[in-house]
C-alpha cells in the first residue's frame, strides 16, 4: 500500500515546484524581480491567465498516476479480504468435517450412468472447489438449491425432472471476483463438457477470479527440480478428489482430500487458492485475446489448474513465468507486480511476480520437504 507521508509530501513539492514556476514564468512576462511575482494585484495579464492553466494541467498530470495508484491499492486490498472469506470458508469446511475441501470432486460408479449409479441419469458426479465451499460462504440460500446429488451440469433442460444445478450456477458470488478485472463477463462461461460418450452443454456460467493450483503437472516436474512421476504428484492442499470405482475410466485412481495433519512442508508453506482472472476471456501479458477458457465458472469442476508455468508472451509450458503470464490454469492477476495467494495457514500473502520459478513451485507442493533447496524456506531467510 502506498505511504500516506510520502504521498503528502510528493504533493508538497510538486505544488512548491509549480508555485516556483509561476513566479518564474510570471515574472519573465513582466520583466519584474521573481521577489515581486507574489505581490498583489488587480488582475492577471493573458499570459498569466496561459501560465496558470499550463501548471494546472501539469500539476494533474502528475497527481493522476498517484490518485490510480492509490485506487489499485484500494482493490488490491478488496481482493485480498476476497482471499481471506474463501480461505476462512475452507477453514471452517477442514472444522466442520476434518479434512480440507478437494481441488475438484468426482464420483463414478461401476457402471457409469445405469440405474442405481451415482449421479443417474447422468453418469456419474463431478462439483467444483467452490461448490463445496457454498455453505460456508455466507451462501446458505445457494447451497440448499444446488443438490449435490448430481453433478454441476445437471438441468431439466438436459434431462427433463432433474435439478436445475446450472441454474445455481449463474448467480454471481461477489467475492468471487476480484475488483481489478477490467472486463466483466455479462454473458458468463458457456460451452459443451465432455462426461465419457456424452456432451452435456452449459450457459451463462458465474465466473471466478479464484482457483486452487491443485498440482504441478506431470510434465513440469523435472523443470521445476522433482523428481518424475507418472501420475500428477507433487500436490497442493486442495487436491483433486475421486471416489468410486468408475474412476479407473478417467485414468485416475481413487483418492481423499488432504488433512491439516498432510501438509508435510507446513500450513504457512503452501498456497491454497491463487488469483487466476479474467476468465472467461484470455489473456497473454494483461493483453486480451480472441480466444475464451471454457472452464472459468466458479461452479466448474474443471476449474482448478495446474502448475507448468510458461513462456514469457506464450501460454506455452513449462517456462519460468510463474505469475502474470497468462490466465490459461494459470496464476494470474491484474495487480501490478504479482498476485494475491490464500495460504493454508488462513493468511493472505502477495506474492511478487519475479519470484522464481523454483520458489513459486515449492509454495504450491504440500509435501515438498527437502526435495529443492526453495522446499527447505521458500519465503527466504
Amino acid at each position: 500500500m502506498i505511504n500516506k507521508s510520502l504521498r503528502f509530501d510528493y504533493g508538497e513539492r510538486v505544488l512548491t515546484a509549480a508555485i516556483f514556476a509561476f513566479c518564474f514564468f510570471r515574472s519573465l512576462a513582466l520583466e519584474i524581480d521573481v521577489s515581486y511575482c507574489c505581490c498583489r494585484r488587480k488582475a492577471f495579464t493573458l499570459v498569466e491567465l496561459l501560465v496558470v492553466i499550463a501548471i494546472i494541467g501539469i500539476l494533474i498530470g502528475m497527481l493522476l498516476p498517484a490518485v490510480q495508484q492509490v485506487r489499485e491499492a484500494a482493490r488490491r486490498v478488496n481482493c485480498g479480504n476476497n482471499m481471506r472469506q474463501l480461505g476462512l470458508a475452507a477453514m471452517n469446511y477442514e472444522a466442520a468435517r476434518r479434512k480440507l475441501p478437494g481441488g475438484l470432486f468426482v464420483t463414478l460408479g461401476s457402471n457409469p450412468g445405469a440405474a442405481g449409479q451415482p449421479g443417474f441419469p447422468y453418469p456419474g458426479i463431478a462439483h467444483s472447489w467452490a461448490g463445496q465451499l457454498l455453505p460456508y460462504l455466507e451462501n446458505s440460500q445457494l447451497a440448499d438449491l444446488y443438490d449435490f446429488n448430481f453433478p454441476w451440469f445437471s438441468s431439466p433442460e438436459i434431462v427433463p425432472g432433474t435439478p436445475d444445478n446450472q441454474a445455481v450456477l449463474r448467480n454471481r458470488i461477489p467475492f468471487l471476483r476480484c475488483p481489478s478485472t477490467p472486463v466483466d463477463d455479462p454473458d458468463g462461461n458457456s460451452g459443451q463438457f465432455m462426461f465419457g460418450p456424452a456432451t452435456f452443454p452449459y450457459r451463462g456460467l458465474a465466473s471466478s477470479d479464484y482457483a486452487p493450483c491443485t498440482y504441478i503437472h506431470r510434465d513440469a516436474h523435472m523443470f521445476f527440480g522433482y523428481e518424475a512421476r507418472d501420475n500428477d504428484g507433487w500436490l497442493s492442499a486442495l487436491v483433486p478428489v475421486y471416489t468410486g470405482p468408475g474412476v479407473a475410466l478417467l485414468g485416475a485412481s481413487p483418492s481423499n482430500a488432504k488433512r491439516v495433519a498432510d501438509i508435510f512442508d507446513g500450513t504457512s508453506n503452501t498456497i491454497m487458492i491463487s488469483e487466476s482472472a479474467g476468465r472467461p476471456f484470455l489473456y497473454i501479458d494483461r493483453q486480451l485475446q480472441e480466444n475464451q477458457i471454457p472452464s472459468g465458472g466458479w461452479g466448474h469442476h474443471e476449474s482448478f489448474y495446474a502448475l507448468d508455468g510458461a513462456i514469457e508472451g506464450t501460454i506455452d509450458g513449462p517456462g519460468s513465468c510463474v505469475i502474470n503470464c497468462h490466465n490459461d490454469r494459470e496464476t494470474f492477476a491484474f495487480h501490478p507486480g504479482g498476485a494475491n495467494h490464500a495460504i493454508t495457514d488462513g493468511s493472505v500473502r502477495f506474492i511478487a511476480d519475479t519470484v522464481s520459478s523454483a520458489t513459486y513451485a515449492a509454495l504450491v507442493t504440500s509435501d515438498g520437504e527437502s526435495t529443492t533447496a526453495e522446499e527447505v524456506s521458500p519465503w527466504g531467510s
